[in-house]
């Protein structure tokens, strides 16, 4: 089932970097970004966790943002590690249950033009240590992002529609987190 606006998901539970089980119903009453990312080392995912990482103070206290990669917890942790203390959460969905669950697409033709046509992104990234030196997931995933309200409803979502790092722009989320 494709995520829209209006749902209210079922429960997610999945483990964080740590092992830890962590559930969506613990973000209840705030503001969330839910994003489904694609593997741990994606360069372009970890380029977008950095952001998010340095602008989190401009999100307001009533905002939290959940991260579901397609990697095992140990693969998650060794690049995790490298963000120091992210002030969210990130987990991982190894067995893809959740991105097959609400029909994360995954797109061939998506991962070509982000490499085409973001590939100045890249290096910036690897600079930074974010190389998918282990890859365990599938690259092709394109990314998701949902907006969920504080009574854990959806109130937006974006299905990545030009490349596989498609998100809301931070502006957008801003705007979610403090009104």
């Amino acid at each position: 089932m494709k995520i829209s606006t209006g749902n209210k998901l079922e429960e997610i539970t999945l483990p964080d970097q740590n092992g830890n089980s962590f559930n969506l119903s613990q973000t209840l009453g705030k503001k969330v970004l839910l994003t489904f990312y694609r593997i741990a080392g994606c360069s372009f995912c970890n380029l977008r966790l950095n952001e998010i990482n340095k602008r989190f103070g401009e999100l307001g206290n009533n905002f939290t943002h959940v991260g579901i990669f397609h990697s095992p917890v140990d693969n998650l942790k060794s690049y995790m590690d490298k963000h120091k203390n992210l002030p969210f959460t990130v987990l991982a969905d190894e067995n893809f249950e959740y991105f097959q669950k609400y029909e994360i697409e995954r797109s061939v033709s998506k991962t070509l033009n982000a490499m085409l046509f973001k590939a100045h992104k890249i290096i910036p990234a690897m600079m930074k240590g974010y190389i998918p030196t282990r890859i365990k997931g599938h690259l092709d995933i394109a990314v998701t992002d949902v907006l969920i309200n504080e009574d854990g409803v959806v109130q937006d979502v974006y299905y990545a529609k030009k490349d596989i790092a498609d998100h809301f722009e931070f502006n957008k989320i801003k705007d979610f987190a403090l009104n």
